[in-house]
């Protein structure tokens, strides 16, 4: 079984790592069975809906029960805050559900993508003197992390990853982001896998043909203070933060947006960071 350090070394090498069995075999069933006749109304209202998504997820009635443990547990935000730091803020919740498609189209790539897209690649649009090196590893803005209800395979649409992508500004033109990568790599999945990633990772889910729904939860999360999809002012987030705020649990406050002293402690961090440096470089030159 994996260490959170083996987690970390290779989340920072590859740009994701896999918690297995992250969510029980019970709790993947309980929320299948309330998702489907919801999803199957909606595409069965659009047929050529590809996806549909439920938003605000947490807020739920009928889902709290189950997404409440799922956000906060400690597992995922001692992990979040071992690759963020202790700026971690929720995004989004959301649940997303594929429909099925012809068999023909097994396993074809959906669209190669980065999900921090309003942070990347911008680079490739500019003419460069030079060919970009690695760039150094360094916590990202946002991750996403992908729970999977059922297992993936080519039958329902394998999740295609390119390791390393996060460090090594691998560009995929627009006319290939449906098609196969040289670098990619097939991820085999359970259900109740979950997939940790790093914002600049570049990915991809292949086209479902099970014949049924294919569905994953999604939590993003990113650095607090950044604008977020969800609504926080809503009668479950504030039972949660009711309950932080009585424990003084400042991580579970800030994952709503709520630590009016980060900012103060971070200055006194940064400090401490400035003033070693200063040391280091006056011992090298001593």
């Amino acid at each position: 079984m994996k260490t959170s350090t083996d987690h970390y070394a290779e989340y920072c090498r590859d740009g994701f790592t896999i918690f297995r069995q992250y969510l029980p075999t019970q709790k993947v069933a309980a929320l299948r069975r309330i998702l489907e006749p919801i999803l199957q109304a909606r595409f069965a209202a659009n047929a050529d809906l590809p996806r549909a998504a439920m938003g605000d997820a947490l807020s739920n009635e009928s889902l709290t029960p189950y997404l409440s443990d799922h956000l906060l547990n400690p597992m995922l935000l001692d992990f979040a805050e071992r690759v963020i730091g202790p700026y971690v803020q929720l995004d989004s919740y959301r649940i997303v559900g594929f429909s099925t498609r012809p068999r023909h189209l097994k396993n074809q790539v959906d669209l190669w993508h980065r999900d921090a897209f309003n942070l990347t690649e911008t680079w490739a649009t500019y003419n460069l003197s030079h060919n970009p090196r690695p760039r150094p590893y360094t916590p990202p803005m946002a991750c996403n992390c992908l729970t999977y209800l059922q297992d993936m395979n080519a039958e329902t649409g394998s999740l295609r990853v390119i390791p390393g992508s996060h460090l090594d500004y691998t560009f995929i033109p627009e006319a290939d982001v449906k098609k196969p990568h040289p670098n990619e790599k097939l991820i085999r999945l359970s259900a109740g896998d979950m997939v940790f990633t790093h914002c600049e990772l570049l990915h991809s889910g292949s086209l479902n043909s099970s014949g049924a729904i294919r569905y994953f939860v999604s939590i993003y999360l990113q650095r607090f203070g950044l604008p977020h999809r969800d609504n926080f002012a809503t009668p479950t987030i504030a039972a949660i933060l009711q309950t932080a705020r009585k424990r003084n649990e400042r991580r579970t406050m800030r994952l709503f947006g709520c630590d009016k002293t980060l900012h103060q402690r971070q200055q006194k961090a940064w400090q401490r960071m400035i003033e070693e440096d200063g040391q280091a470089t006056l011992a090298e030159w001593a």
